[in-house]
């Protein structure tokens, strides 16, 4: 059967806590419902001692940083059982500020990031977690997660200001340039403005939650998108890569012409045929319209 094409699709968000039941299985309905490959997830609130299961079968895979300072912080990496994710390494930060997974999918080598940064000095930390990823990563790099902070002041917030000092964007944008990482989301979209956390007590809308590619990657890229916020108080944001992945073309339903070598199977086609065209051959029917139906 011939194969064709299958993206990978690269799902991020910033859970705001996970310890509820109810919100993880929330979580995990809306990631198959997205038909998410590969989850990258921030403040998953997870105890270090005694961390919760978060798993189905859709998603038995999961990587996991959690931190020992309490239920804070927290990242997480999770695999979909439909994506052949092999050979894999992880560097889980103690602090639960990224986690950092590298194998194969097909032959291919890819290193996914889930990165949290903390609200303030984003800069300091942004730095640190792109020296480590620097030496970790192999292959294709994915790096999504919340920088609790807006890139571009004038598109990534609704009022075109943020109080966040100028010295911490230049840094924080001088990071991800360090490993030429590219937004993926603005790269496809210049010009627009989207959003994915509405703070109440500032009435501020921003854009906080990203994925990124390594400039040389950016050729895999088919599409982004901003969804809309359900579970979390996050949005969420979806990407959809070019992979070596590859999946069976539809079927086309085809006779079996061997069927008709079977003496007992004509004789029953003929039967058929004859009967057909002895009781559709009335008056008020035409000879094309009854030819025409046979066929």
């Amino acid at each position: 059967m011939a194969n064709v094409p299958r993206t990978l699709k690269v799902l991020s968000i910033d859970a705001k806590g996970l310890n509820i039941p109810g919100k993880r299985h929330a979580a995990l309905r809306e990631f198959t419902s997205l038909h998410a490959d590969v989850v990258l997830m921030q403040e998953t609130h997870f105890s270090h001692a005694r961390p919760p299961s978060f798993k189905n079968h859709k998603y038995p895979t999961g990587y996991f940083s959690n931190t020992a300072a309490g239920k804070v912080c927290g990242t997480a990496v999770l695999f979909s059982r439909s994506t052949p994710f092999s050979n894999s390494t992880s560097l889980l930060d103690p602090a639960g500020r990224y986690t950092f997974v590298k194998g194969q999918i097909g032959a291919q080598w890819y290193t996914f990031v889930s990165v949290y940064l903390p609200n303030r000095q984003q800069h300091s930390c942004s730095r640190r977690s792109i020296a480590r990823m620097a030496d970790f990563q192999e292959g294709i790099l994915v790096v999504g997660g919340n920088l609790n902070l807006p890139l571009d002041t004038r598109l990534d917030t609704s009022r075109g200001v943020t109080s966040t000092p100028h010295t911490i964007f230049c840094r924080t944008r001088l990071a991800l340039q360090s490993l030429r990482l590219m937004d993926c989301w603005r790269s496809l979209f210049p010009s627009t403005r989207d959003y994915t956390y509405y703070s109440a007590p500032h009435q501020l809308y921003t854009r906080l939650d990203y994925i990124f590619l390594p400039f040389g990657s950016m050729h895999l890229l088919e599409s982004a998108a901003i969804g809309p916020m359900t579970w979390s108080d996050h949005c969420p944001v979806l990407i959809t890569l070019a992979s070596p992945l590859a999946r069976p073309r539809e079927k086309l339903w085809r006779l079996n012409e061997s069927l008709l070598t079977d003496p007992q199977i004509k004789e029953g086609l003929h039967d058929t045929l004859r009967n057909y065209f002895t009781e559709n051959d009335t008056p008020d029917c035409s000879p094309q319209i009854i030819w025409e139906t046979h066929k």
